[in-house]
């Protein structure tokens, strides 16, 4: 109840001053995960209070645009998600599952993975707002260290329970608590969905901070040591979700803010490198979780996937995908399709066997012109070698493993600020 009385209250603001509003629902949307929602009845597809409050800002934003000051130069994704968009919809036409049973996760794709992205572009359109945002973001995750400590000290996660149980259908409860992971050890997952889209969320932020401080030189109107502090909390909950893609992540993203000619890089190193020393004792049981990303012998202690899991995986989706090559078997086919090739793709621990499945050729295709502008086009468009890196970050990540709990719209929101701090953004803006 509380999450959808703090819902309303944003909805309430949002129509006094539309743009603040929409920011706090960004700020908001860290909290929110598929488990709370507003329609939880059994027969009906679930209705998150994220996608609802998605749903409202856009239809607001769409009718007081004529009273908005929005961005105007144009979308630098909008061919490829064009392309998304045409191949989710005629994957959904097709869908093994019928129309109506895809077209639910249709919209929510629609409006979380496109029309979100575009708002963040429109509504963000000076370097204030970007202030607010992050202000704002830094004391949210400030938040989701400090509860990822107390899940750390309790080894478990009472407020990830409590949502698990606003879902009537348990069958249909998002529950991805690691409790039981003798292999690995307990994984803090804090206020996020999974323990892996957790540790990314943290890397994000600390790559949003450290590529504004080093890169941009960004003014934050509040003390620094406050921002270190909290970095230093994300790098250690990042470390205690006991996964491995996130360290690849931040190992890749880190690329984003290191410039060799700035002084504070080597001042943030020494402190980095003599913090990392003191509290090395604390952290030696992720040791193995670290050393698995490279040693074959530490990944077989850590557990989890493996080269040949992913081979059999990629096997088995190629031959679903063989069933409608083309346009693939379309959103939830999995929920009525139950076999030995669909038990072997569960988890699909890369983006790319869900692409191959649900999309077929059409959204691989599609997928490639997306990677081509995140890669290439867009950061080369704006001269931004910090848009490429947590871009590549993101693709590297995703096409090794499953990203779920991963905030996309956050993912989005970092590439856009730092579009939109370059100059050459604004020698095009104007």
């Amino acid at each position: 109840m509380i999450f959808l009385i703090i819902g309303f209250f944003i909805i309430i603001y949002g129509f006094n001053n539309v743009k603040k509003g929409f920011f706090l629902f960004l700020i908001y949307k860290i909290f929110l995960v598929t488990n709370i929602n507003i329609v939880s009845l059994p027969g009906l597809p679930l209705f998150s209070l994220d996608l609802f409050m998605t749903m409202f800002f856009t239809f607001l934003i769409y009718m007081r645009k004529d009273h908005l000051i929005m961005d105007r130069v144009p979308f630098p994704y909008t061919f490829p998600f064009k392309w998304l968009v045409v191949s989710w919809f005629i994957s959904t036409v097709f869908a093994y599952i019928g129309f109506v049973g895809a077209f639910s996760q249709f919209v929510k794709f629609l409006f979380l993975r496109i029309i979100t992205p575009l708002l963040l572009w429109k509504m963000i359109t000076d370097k204030q707002d970007i202030v607010f945002l992050v202000k704002w973001i830094t004391f949210a995750f400030l938040v989701t260290c400090i509860y990822g400590f107390y899940e750390h000290s309790i080894l478990a996660n009472p407020l990830i329970e409590y949502e698990s149980s606003l879902v009537i259908d348990d069958e249909r409860a998002v529950n991805f608590l690691y409790d039981a992971d003798f292999e690995r050890g307990y994984r803090v997952q804090s206020v996020f969905e999974h323990a892996i889209g957790a540790g990314i969320n943290w890397a994000m932020f600390i790559i949003l901070i450290l590529t504004l401080s080093l890169k941009y030189k960004f003014q934050f109107n509040y003390k620094m040591y406050f921002l270190f502090i909290t970095i230093l909390l994300c790098l250690a909950c990042l470390i205690f979700t006991n996964s491995r893609a996130p360290l690849v992540f931040l190992g890749i993203g880190c690329f984003s803010f290191i410039n060799l000619k700035n002084k504070k890089v080597y001042k943030y190193a020494i402190i980095a490198l003599i913090v990392g020393l003191i509290l090395l004792p604390y952290f030696s049981d992720y040791a193995d979780t670290l050393l698995s990303i490279f040693d074959s012998e530490a990944q077989a202690k850590v557990g989890g996937s493996n080269a040949e899991m992913r081979i059999e995986q990629l096997d088995a989706a190629v031959t679903v995908m063989m069933q409608s090559p083309i346009f693939g078997l379309g959103f939830k086919f999995m929920n009525v399709m139950d076999n030995n090739l669909t038990q072997a793709l569960l988890g699909m621990e890369s983006m790319w066997f869900s692409i191959l499945t649900q999309f077929g050729l059409l959204g691989v295709v599609a997928n490639l012109i997306y990677a081509y502008y995140s890669l290439i086009k867009v950061p080369k468009l704006f001269h931004s070698k910090s848009v490429f890196f947590i871009s590549l970050a993101y693709w590297i990540t995703a096409s090794l493993t499953s990203v779920p709990g991963m905030l996309m719209y956050f993912y989005y929101l970092i590439i856009i600020i730092f579009i939109k701090l370059k100059p050459d953004y604004e020698v095009i803006k104007n």
